[in-house]
């Protein structure tokens, strides 16, 4: 049994993934399986996977272009380490974080490791999510990460480390959802793994570095792409109902109040996809802009909207920021 199985699903990464597969093979904790699915590309993905021979690569070729959320189930149900990492195939990890992150948690008995993420190149004055690095237990985890670190907290999957366990128990709970993802996929799994873990706890380094990919699909605006985003984010607001008839998690102490913040979060992107389209592509009298700088009051600094929307009124709707 490998310590830990990565997880890194690709689709047309072609000008980053040398770097994100070496970067798991130059780890110090050699002890590792790399489970990289590649998700239908069409560019030379397949063929950069491929030239690799390392025994502890595992690749799963896709008959059809799943989406990230189901391509990483597919690595999920074949991976047979104690633990489990997300890595996307743009990305990429620093060289002792598997060992470091694998000793944490062996040695804390942690369901999940917390640790940092970063841009490169360096993006000055960015947002980044709080590092929980603190002891948490139980059912206060969600209340922790989901409810009272809200607006702090970033609801992805990747720059954490599972116990697999866990994670294959999420996504055994979210075996339903069967369809083509292109964004808030992270939300749904990050949300059922806190409502199942036992215990967290966190180290403050930037492990995980996140790379400036322009030609990357979630940097792609066009607008059969932004009405797909909101149809998944309404779908995904549909599956969190769902699983309210699903006994073992809607029994959690903070289930119902840590949907609703999930729920927000995806109607504030909803909002937010909606304010590049116009009043006839959405069929409203109300400006997209406008209703989203007025619910961005839930999740930004109130003077940057208040700026943004003092511009969009006396420049009468055609400027925005």
């Amino acid at each position: 049994m490998p310590k830990i199985s990565v997880i890194l699903p690709v689709f047309n990464t072609q000008d980053f993934l040398k770097n994100s597969i070496e970067s798991c093979l130059k780890q110090s904790l050699s002890d590792i399986e790399i489970i990289i699915i590649d998700d239908k590309s069409t560019d030379s993905s397949l063929k950069i996977i491929e030239s690799y021979k390392d025994e502890r690569i595992k690749i799963i070729k896709n008959k059809e272009n799943l989406g990230t959320f189901l391509s990483r189930n597919e690595g999920i149900k074949i991976a047979n380490g104690e633990y489990i990492i997300f890595l996307d195939g743009d990305d990429y990890l620093e060289n002792e974080s598997l060992e470091i992150l694998y000793n944490i948690a062996v040695s804390k008995s942690a369901d999940m490791v917390n640790f940092g993420i970063i841009n490169k190149p360096i993006i000055k004055n960015a947002t980044l999510p709080k590092i929980h690095t603190e002891e948490i237990l139980g059912e206060e985890i969600t209340n922790k990460i989901i409810i009272k670190d809200f607006k702090k907290s970033w609801f992805i999957v990747c720059a954490k480390l599972f116990k697999t366990a866990l994670v294959k128990n999420a996504i055994k709970q979210l075996a339903f959802i069967d369809r083509h993802l292109i964004s808030s996929e992270d939300s749904i799994l990050f949300f059922v793994i806190c409502l199942l873990a036992k215990k967290s706890v966190g180290v403050e380094k930037n492990f995980y570095i996140y790379c400036q990919n322009d030609g990357s699909i979630m940097r792609s605006i066009n607008k059969e792409r932004l009405l797909k985003q909101i149809d998944d984010r309404t779908y995904l607001k549909n599956a969190l109902d769902y699983l309210s008839q699903n006994k073992d998690l809607s029994s959690h102490e903070y289930f119902h109040q840590a949907k609703k913040n999930m729920q927000n979060m995806l109607d504030y992107f909803i909002c937010y996809s909606k304010r590049f389209l116009t009043k006839n592509d959405l069929n409203t009298t109300i400006s997209p802009y406008f209703t989203y700088s007025i619910m961005s009051f839930k999740f930004m600094a109130r003077w940057q909207i208040a700026v943004k929307l003092m511009i969009f009124i006396l420049t009468f709707g055609t400027k925005k920021l």
